[in-house]
């Protein structure tokens, strides 16, 4: 997969000028940039074949096999006749987008493209079954990546034709993009065994039927004929999701158990990004379907919107009211907005590397291989550390996928903010993959019925909700406790809050002592009635008992008090407020640059320094960053923040300890294995000679930056857009060889690859 190489920020950079490039039309040197269109273009196929011979033009074919080859009587001399092929499909190609490109952008042009589409994939679906049968599919596939660039280069060739033109730059730009996703997909597919290697094939094939289900939809007034193929739709695309997610799992431990015999596994690989597409997809058809949204009338604007490559493979899941419109009317390239993407990018490089990898391969993966050689605090602090790793891995990708939009001009949607930050759990799914969240809330969970009706159905449309959430991540019942966590802790959290609207504090009062009497009573049922039964019959009751508890606690000390609850209080300054007034106009810039020195302190002592430097040069980093973002909110109701932030604080600290029980089902696996951590965590060793500095440092990195400043954030992307280039370039060289450094030996591939 391109995005977890080296090789993607090559592929990234060759697709920006190329799609730069598509903007620039008019005569004025039409064949040098065709010449450079079509160079960079087969940058990328080489990213993807990693074969200079799957060439077939002369501008790469000759200037790229130069570098490798200079020698060139050596050449195989069947090459000319493959370069003169590949430069008549081209200039043919470019020819037809010049004088057809309108035609092509027209309703009937993008009504024959899809037809000769399903024709396409038809025939390819036919060759590669007949093929798999004969046993003859690793040569047929063969022969198809030997002439794969000729059928490149004459959809890219339209894309150039179209973009010179200036009434259809947009048909060409949206054509590139196209062509570069379709090879960042089959980059991971090409990797795969037999059949595998053709799902792009698969994927085009849900897009086509996809986008004449939307036309109909628009079209059919038959409320039953509209319902018959918006569930053609979601059969079609849950069909493959089951298909390949679900079918060993179903065969293996539901069936085989209930029957008592052996069927034989057929060991399917998950596609990449399977669920995210299918999400992605299926939110257009029922967006048709419920009128939100005008079906699209171009089948390559929506090709490209289910396969633009930023968010391909691990989201954000990005809605087709989101992204169509920018496709339609594609947004211009802005250099600042650039440079955000590019600081964006930064940011989710050294969440991914510095922090999720290290402790990925320092801690977390040791501790849940083998939780019996660690003591209970090392447990506890692999999966409190396992916790960190899963959010910047996966905040990483779309910090990377959201900065890699930005640099081509799109607005992809925010898909974390700071979960851990969350005082209750409501809260946390608000920030928490917000993407998926949103997803489910408004496809699942509204059409259930949502808070509409009776109040329990409310609460079993959210534990039904987090339980198919939770389903969606994996083939596997762990994943289904990790939903039902989530869900019983959302119905409860949902139930105070309905029970204390308005500030009820006598009730709340009621609930809390209520909760915990149940707590009290359950665990000494567990106690004193349950030492015969099952370790999972005493977690069950126990989690039954404490939930409520711990759900009320962080509901009441995580609400906002209204203001009329609350008294005005004393002024109050503190004592890095003492200034007076317009002080806040330097004082955060002065405190800011010792941040960022404590920063470049802390790097340097990571090579030369001593390591009791590592932990208060972080401290400082993040404490001079709070001081800078204090100061500019000001000294008013300093007193009431305090207040209101510490017992936030409090159930903050209460939410994220629920939140690791539930990622020890997520990470675990089996039961068994989840069962042997909770276990060790019980025994209470306090041991701790795995938690080495390298752990530690990572962690309190980790939480650092977690737990940040927003403002001294913003203030840090700010300066590095407003440098000039020479000075971004060498800030950019410094975090490279940073990154460089600090990155582990081995690579980590990201956790959400497999969902």
């Amino acid at each position: 997969m391109l995005f977890s190489s080296p090789d993607y920020p090559v592929f990234l950079v060759a697709v920006f000028f190329l799609y730069g490039l598509a903007r620039w039309g008019g005569p004025r040197m039409f064949v040098a940039r065709i010449a450079l269109m079509v160079l960079l273009a087969d940058v990328v196929v080489l990213l993807v074949a990693k074969d200079l011979d799957a060439l077939w033009d002369p501008v790469g074919g000759i200037l790229l096999r130069f570098v490798t080859d200079p020698d060139w009587q050596s050449w195989p001399p069947e090459l000319l006749v493959r370069w003169g092929i590949g430069t008549a499909v081209l200039a043919a190609a470019v020819m037809a987008g010049r004088r057809g490109g309108a035609w092509i952008a027209s309703a009937a042009g993008q009504v024959w493209i899809a037809r000769g589409m399903v024709a396409v994939l038809a025939a390819i679906g036919g060759v590669v079954a007949s093929a798999h049968g004969a046993g003859s599919l690793d040569e047929v596939t063969r022969e198809i990546v030997a002439h794969g660039h000729v059928g490149i280069l004459a959809i890219l060739g339209v894309g150039i034709g179209a973009s010179s033109v200036e009434s259809t730059q947009p048909l060409g730009r949206v054509v590139i993009l196209f062509v570069a996703s379709s090879l960042f997909y089959h980059a991971w597919a090409a990797a795969m065994p037999g059949p595998y290697r053709y799902l792009l094939g698969l994927l085009l094939a849900t897009i086509v039927l996809d986008f004449y289900l939307g036309i109909w939809i628009e079209r059919t007034e038959d409320p039953w004929k509209r319902k018959a193929l918006v569930i053609v739709s979601l059969c079609s695309n849950l069909g493959i999701l089951v298909f390949f997610k679900y079918t060993d799992f179903v065969t293996q431990d539901m069936v085989n158990p209930a029957l008592d015999t052996q069927i034989e596994p057929l060991h399917l690989i998950l596609p990449a990004g399977i669920s995210f597409h299918t999400f992605q997809s299926l939110s257009y058809t029922i967006d048709v379907y419920r009128r939100e949204l005008k079906a699209t009338h171009s089948v390559v604007q929506f090709a490209t919107f289910v396969l633009f490559f930023p968010q391909l493979v691990a989201g954000p899941i990005v809605r087709a009211q989101d992204l169509l419109p920018q496709l339609e009317h594609l947004p211009p390239l802005e250099l600042d907005a650039a440079r955000r993407g590019m600081f964006r990018i930064c940011t989710g490089l050294f969440k991914k590397i510095a922090i999720a990898d290290t402790l990925a391969l320092a801690i977390v993966d040791r501790v849940f291989e083998a939780p019996e050689r660690f003591s209970s605090l090392e447990v506890a602090v692999g999966v409190w550390a396992y916790a960190l790793q899963i959010f910047c891995d996966f905040s990483a990708y779309s910090d990377i996928a959201i900065g890699s939009a930005q640099v081509l001009g799109f607005t992809l949607p925010e898909n974390f903010r700071t979960p851990y930050r969350s005082a209750n759990l409501q809260e946390f799914w608000r920030r928490w993959h917000i993407s998926l969240s949103t997803w489910l809330r408004d496809y699942l969970y509204i059409t259930l019925g949502g808070s509409k009706g009776a109040e329990w159905r409310t609460y079993a449309n959210l534990i039904t909700t987090m339980l198919l959430g939770g389903l969606w991540h994996g083939a596997s019942f762990a994943f289904i406790v990790w939903g039902a966590l989530h869900g019983f802790g959302l119905a409860v959290t949902r139930y105070f809050q309905r029970r204390t609207a308005g500030g009820n504090v006598t009730e709340a009062r009621t609930l809390l002592a209520g909760c915990a009497l149940l707590a009290a009573l359950g665990l000494a049922a567990v106690r004193f009635t349950m030492g015969d039964s099952s370790t999972w019959a005493q977690l069950v009751v126990i989690w039954l008992v404490v939930t409520p508890l711990w759900a009320v606690i962080t509901a009441w000390l995580g609400a906002e008090p209204r203001r009329a609850d609350v008294e005005p209080p004393a002024p109050v300054t503190p004592f890095f407020l003492i200034w007076g007034r317009g002080t806040e106009l330097w004082i955060p810039e002065v405190l800011r640059i010792a941040m960022c020195l404590a920063a470049c302190g802390f790097f340097w002592s990571l090579g030369y320094g001593d390591q009791a430097l590592w932990i208060p040069l972080i401290a400082l980093t993040w404490g001079l960053g709070v001081a800078a973002d204090l100061v500019e909110k000001g000294s008013d109701r300093f007193l009431e923040r305090f207040v209101v932030g510490s017992r936030r604080a409090v159930a903050i600290v209460f939410l994220f300890q629920y939140v690791c029980l539930a990622w020890i089902f997520f990470r675990a696996s089996s039961f068994d294995n989840a069962l042997a951590i909770l276990r060790q965590i019980a025994m209470f060793e306090l041991d701790h000679a795995n938690v080495v500095p390298l752990v530690t440092v990572a962690m309190t990195a980790g939480f650092a930056i977690h737990f940040f400043a927003d403002g001294s954030y913003r203030w840090l992307r700010e300066r590095f857009v407003s440098l000039p280039a020479y000075g971004q370039g060498l800030v950019l060289a410094a975090v490279t060889l940073v990154l460089r450094e600090l990155a582990p030996t081995k690579m980590v591939p990201f956790i959400y690859f497999p969902f």
